[in-house]
């Protein structure tokens, strides 16, 4: 069975995962930089970005390194950011 490369994520992991990973590139930080804020080893954030078994604290302490924090929401709950979408864009 050949490995076929998703251009879009399709678990929660993998969300989190890309949203890490564009985070971290966006603020044009290296995963070794990113590491040192984190106080998590540079080999925790490349497990990290590609969906590996990280732990939650190390999520935690990467997503407050990035400025953000995690948090736990019903699967179904829309959020502002995507209330555009839900409604159209009537601007």
């Amino acid at each position: 069975m050949r490995n076929i490369m998703r251009k879009t994520p399709i678990t929660n992991l993998e969300r989190l995962a890309s949203e890490l990973r564009g985070l971290r590139r966006q603020r044009g930080t290296s995963q070794q930089q990113l590491a040192a804020r984190a106080a998590v080893s540079r080999r925790t954030i490349t497990n990290a970005e590609n969906a590996a078994n990280v732990g939650i604290n190390e999520l935690t302490r990467i997503a407050n390194a990035l400025g953000y924090e995690l948090v736990l929401r019903p699967r179904n709950a829309v959020v502002f950011e995507e209330l555009s979408s839900v409604f159209g864009d009537e601007a």
